[in-house]
């Protein structure tokens, strides 16, 4: 997994849109809670020579969500191979996710056993691990209204 600090999340380093905080059920230090923010974007990179070879892997945003949460019930998510895919024609074949309310069962958040959420961002074939950097993002940048209530504890990349 990788944690909040690790990721590029807009807005991040602005204490007005995000706060870094410790969270007693987080195995790292800090995650990022969202206080406000309009244009909404998450993403977590990895090399594809840290994961398993030839192997269908999953990228999950692990999350929890605060009562005052809103504005993010759909986003837009997509997985990429960063040398392959342009980050244009990547936000094209972007497909809806649910924070909260009703969708597809895959487009749905779940329960972890470690009491977090998870949220599936998309998934890659790993053939040889040499194609460089894969990307997963979030995003919401077309409904420009408020946007709370999002507690990150990382983005974890795993097998299938």
């Amino acid at each position: 997994m990788i944690a909040a600090t690790g990721l590029d999340i807009i807005w991040s380093h602005k204490s007005k849109y995000w706060k870094w905080i410790p969270h007693s059920d987080s195995r790292f230090a800090e995650v990022a809670k969202l206080n406000k923010v309009y244009w909404f974007e998450i993403q977590g990179k990895i090399d594809t020579r840290r994961l398993s070879k030839r192997t269908k892997d999953v990228a999950y945003l692990v999350f929890k969500l605060e009562n005052k949460f809103h504005g993010l019930e759909t986003v837009n998510a997509v997985v990429r191979f960063v040398d392959f895919v342009s980050k244009n024609d990547a936000e094209k074949r972007a497909s809806v996710v649910h924070f909260a309310g009703r969708g597809p069962r895959e487009t749905l958040p779940f329960k972890r056993v470690d009491g977090w959420m998870g949220l599936k961002m998309g998934d890659f074939f790993n053939d040889a691990g040499e194609d460089g950097y894969v990307d997963a993002r979030l995003m919401e940048t077309k409904k420009l209204y408020e946007k709370s209530g999002l507690i990150v504890q990382g983005v974890e990349f795993r097998p299938e």
